[in-house]
């Protein structure tokens, strides 16, 4: 008998059209699971509930849940954008209680689908799906599909990252992927000029955020020690891991770290090559150097290189943890040897003179800097704000062609400024 006779509902004709897909997850849910199992159901499901309720308010559905993770479907990719925007603020701002804090990873693209019911087939949901394995707790993925509609309108706080072409698994041909960035996440010369007019209230709220910290490593091992600590702390959060020196850069361009913990020995790019790639581009991203030994030329290198600590990887994690926020606060870590051998290396160096000159504020930071003195302290002498402080520092550093802290306070001694 045919299903119509005995009053079933007919299949729905399928109809095709141009889609923007939003998918999400929970980045580390089996470790949430492992450690909170009477909170993990209630954790998933809040979040889900938070990712439907944005969806909806910006004109979406979400069309289907698997675990931890949610697809949503829009007409529009301008509301996508501004949706997935949205979701990051209110994961990251949202109180989870015991489990201390969530992180969901998200990625678009837009293109044309057939829809049958309620479900959707065609390559975009691919490349979504793979996408979205590329991406970081925290980021926004978007494909060229998204970036590319004329009828595109972005948010002024918002802007795309060019990520490059890049290989997805199981798909026969590149995608050209863009990380959504909000530029008051963003270290550029965009973000700087927003962020200068913020109060000094503002700055200090915003000093209070959890520092954010990537790891660079070939060790699995290694990564899964340091992040299984640091991820118990509640000031540090890990945004994201390399197994080489290339892919320590490319994260370090996408996620915008606060700190970099950097191993030295690694392939196809090795530690050092890495930091002052890293510190070229990113001048206000601190690294820590992390090996296993110390070797006097890889040491200098590596400060030289712009290394704002140098740890062995038999410290302890608590040393480990201070040295993360002893670079984020502008300070120096350094084992008392390689103090040493840096200044020892420093002073046989001859450094020329700037060719732009300090500034008097510029030369008083500096000889805070000589002091050993971090960002706070030096907004605590001088009355100034810490996001003035830092910004003293990073114009030192620029004029005297120096890559560190640490060698601007020795340039300061070297030449009597202190």
């Amino acid at each position: 008998m045919h299903p119509d006779a005995a009053g079933a509902t007919a299949p729905t004709s399928p109809t095709r059209s141009v889609v923007t897909f939003l998918f999400t997850d929970v980045v580390a849910s089996t470790q949430i699971a492992q450690r909170f199992p009477a909170l993990a159901g209630e954790t998933l499901d809040t979040q889900h509930a938070l990712i439907v309720d944005t969806v909806r308010e910006h004109g979406g559905e979400v069309f289907e849940r698997i675990g931890d993770a949610a697809y949503a479907a829009f007409d529009d990719a301008t509301r996508a954008i501004a949706a997935a925007d949205v979701v990051q603020q209110r994961i990251s701002a949202h109180d989870w209680g015991e489990v201390g804090h969530l992180q969901v990873r998200v990625s678009m693209d837009r293109g044309e689908v057939e829809r049958r019911g309620e479900r959707y087939f065609g390559t975009p949901l691919f490349r979504c799906a793979r996408l979205q394995d590329m991406a970081h707790g925290g980021e926004i993925l978007a494909t060229a599909a998204i970036v590319d509609d004329p009828g595109l309108v972005m948010p002024d706080e918002m802007r795309f990252r060019d990520l490059g072409e890049q290989r997805l698994k199981g798909l026969a041909e590149s995608v050209h992927v863009y990380g959504l960035v909000h530029t008051a996440r963003d270290g550029s010369a965009v973000a700087a000029t927003a962020t200068a007019t913020m109060t000094e209230a503002e700055a200090v709220a915003d000093d209070n955020e959890r520092i954010r910290v990537l790891l660079v490593d070939d060790h699995q091992v290694v990564r899964r020690g340091l992040r299984g600590f640091l991820e118990l702390l509640s000031d540090i959060e890990v945004v994201g891991e390399a197994e080489d020196g290339e892919q320590g850069v490319a994260l370090a361009d996408r996620l915008l770290p606060d700190v970099v913990l950097m191993d030295l020995l690694m392939p196809k790019m090795d530690g050092l090559t890495a930091i002052a790639t890293i510190k070229q581009s990113h001048p206000e991203i601190e690294i820590v150097a992390v090996t296993s030994f110390i070797e006097e030329e890889k040491v200098t290198a590596a400060l030289e290189a712009g290394a704002s600590g140098y740890l062995l990887k038999d410290a302890d994690a608590e040393e480990v943890a201070n040295a993360v926020r002893a670079a984020h606060a502008g300070e120096v870590s350094l084992d008392p040897a390689v103090a040493r051998l840096l200044a020892q290396r420093m002073r046989n160096r001859k450094v020329e003179e700037p060719v732009e000159p300090l500034t008097q504020r510029e030369k008083e930071v500096l000889a805070q800097l000589a002091k050993g003195a971090s960002n706070k302290e030096i907004a605590y002498e001088l009355s100034i704000t810490e996001r003035t402080a830092r910004t003293h520092v990073s114009n030192i550093l620029g004029k005297l062609g120096l890559a560190s802290r640490t060698q601007a306070a020795l340039y300061a001694v070297e030449h009597k400024l202190v």
